[in-house]
Parts: C-alpha cells; sequence; structure tokens
C-alpha cells in the first residue's frame, strides 16, 4: 500500500471518478464535470494497492468566501460549489472529499491520508455526508455545526 500526494491529471481524475461511481449514492457525474472543476495544479491524495487506486482525498485553494459560506452553513452540498472559487494558491483549503473503498475500511488509510493534507499551515474547512466521513473529520478537526441530516460542517486552523 502507497499513499502519496499527486495533481488532479485527467489520469488521477479518471480514477477519482470511478471510486465516485461506486460510493455516492447520486446521478453519476460525466469526466467532464471533473476536468472543468479541477484544474492539474490542484491536489489530491491517493490510497494506491499496487496501481489500483482504492482511495482517496482531494483538497483545493478556495477564496475566503467560498471558506466563509461553508463555514457558516450556506453551502451545503459539494456540487453547489462554483469551480471559479477554487484558485491556485490560498490560506483556506476545502477539503472535498474522502473515499476509501470498502474492502480497505478500518485499516487506519483515512487516518493518515487526512494527516498528510493536513500539515500544511492552512485553514481548512469540510462537509461531511456519511457517518465515516464525520468520524474521521471529528478526530483530526473540530466540529462546527451540523448543517442538514447527515451534513456537519468541520474546520481546522493550522496557522
Amino acid at each position: 500500500m502507497e499513499i502519496k500526494k499527486v495533481k488532479l491529471t485527467k489520469d488521477n481524475l479518471c480514477k477519482i471518478k470511478e471510486m465516485d461511481d461506486t460510493f455516492y449514492k447520486r446521478d453519476n457525474l460525466d469526466l467532464d464535470w471533473y476536468l472543468e472543476r479541477y484544474k492539474d495544479k490542484n491536489g489530491a491524495v491517493l490510497l494506491l494497492d499496487e496501481d489500483k487506486c482504492v482511495g482517496y482525498i482531494v483538497s483545493v485553494p478556495i477564496r475566503k468566501e467560498l471558506y466563509d459560506a461553508i463555514t457558516n452553513g450556506v453551502i451545503v452540498n459539494d456540487v453547489q460549489v462554483s469551480p471559479k472559487m477554487f484558485i491556485n494558491n490560498s490560506l483556506y483549503y476545502y477539503i472535498v472529499s474522502c473515499v476509501v473503498l470498502d474492502d480497505y475500511r478500518e485499516r487506519g488509510y483515512g487516518s493518515k491520508m487526512l494527516e498528510m493534507i493536513l500539515r500544511d499551515k492552512k485553514r481548512y474547512c469540510a462537509l461531511t455526508v456519511s457517518d465515516g466521513g464525520y468520524h474521521l473529520a471529528n478526530k483530526y478537526m473540530n466540529f462546527k455545526m451540523n448543517v442538514y441530516r447527515n451534513v456537519n460542517v468541520f474546520i481546522k486552523n493550522n496557522e
């Protein structure tokens, strides 16, 4: 098993989309949605089992306005976030998504990936939509509020 930081190239976005298609209970988004949303300057942490991607966390630099909208409960769904709010460099970061495939859960991989992300001196925010995401964020970040059913806001200030 290997955990590594990568750029969001088309190849890496294909891997992430493939995992999203099996994890999220929504209409599958097409690859163009990912390519329009993320730039190759944006980063992710991938969990690799040999050549197979079995987990990831995407974290992107964002405008302060988006950080404020998320942390104040105005935005409660990642699909609502305009890619125009993602920028090249910022003190504010949005942890967009974390997925670990079923066969690789409960082994600490999500924790290791999140620890790698949170090492940087930034301000982070995240929305959780699953029990696993809630427990992971609660372990490393500060709970701010419940905004809708199982959607919760977490923040972490590493400045």
